[in-house]
């Protein structure tokens, strides 16, 4: 069983998807230090525990700390605690595995519909990484309960029209109905304010978006490039992130 946390960056051009999944074998041990680490923002730069993580913030603004006993981070320093976050992710990845993302970025002005067609490709990878497995998903969302997510969810465990090849040299093309059976117990939703796992991998979709949209900072140009054994490259085995594009 691998529990999906995912979330989702927006940019002038491009919107991304990232999904952080993680092995029920291993979850105990990946939150345990996800929130670790978030205890200790709080030490060092006065981020509440209990508060949200949001990237835009931590690069744009200092935080604002009422208590006055603790440094602010500037953008230099939240870049840094951007950076730390990814770091974390990818180390687990390399030292235990049991983690794994997903990531969708699809071009806004070559994609209509593209949350949609996000959300579809995100179920369809995440059933996909299931069945190879032989495992389940459930997939949480960091944001309120959505019709579109709902609706798209139960139509897509009935009827999900893949393209697949055909013939003896594969030159013709047909669809085949391949429910998301994997993926059970229906989209959940929470409010990422209160699950640093959802904190996690808004950093995630953040860092990628930052990629493909390059801010004045250098340091968050780069960032997605730290990880690397944590991702999903079946997810799309063209892209050499496993980023699905399309």
């Amino acid at each position: 069983m691998r529990i999906y946390y995912a979330m989702e960056a927006e940019g002038l051009r491009h919107h991304v998807r990232s999904a952080l999944g993680v092995d029920a074998a291993a979850w105990n041990r990946f939150h345990r230090r996800i929130h670790e680490w978030r205890r200790s923002l709080e030490s060092r730069y006065g981020i509440p525990a209990d508060l949200g993580l949001r990237p835009g913030e931590l690069v744009s603004t200092p935080h604002s700390c009422t208590c006055g006993c603790h440094s602010e981070p500037a953008p230099r320093q939240g870049a840094e605690v951007i950076a730390e976050g990814l770091r974390l992710i990818e180390d687990f990845a390399a030292e235990y595995g049991g983690v794994r993302l997903t990531n969708i970025c699809l071009d806004k002005n070559h994609i209509t519909s593209h949350r949609r067609v996000s959300l579809d490709r995100l179920f369809n990878r995440v059933n996909a990484t299931a069945a190879q497995s032989g495992g389940h998903a459930l997939v949480i969302f960091g944001q309120e309960p959505e019709e579109m997510v709902t609706g798209l969810y139960h139509r897509l465990r009935n009827y999900n029209p893949v393209p697949a090849r055909q013939g003896p040299c594969d030159d013709g093309w047909h669809t085949r109905n391949l429910p998301i059976e994997r993926v059970i117990g229906g989209p959940a939703f929470r409010d990422p304010d209160g699950d640093c796992l959802l904190q996690a991998v808004g950093l995630v979709a953040h860092a990628l978006l930052w990629q493909e949209e390059p801010p004045d900072t250098d340091a968050l140009g780069g960032a997605f490039g730290i990880l690397d054994r944590s991702l999903n490259r079946r997810a799309a085995r063209n892209d050499p992130q496993g980023v699905v594009r399309r």
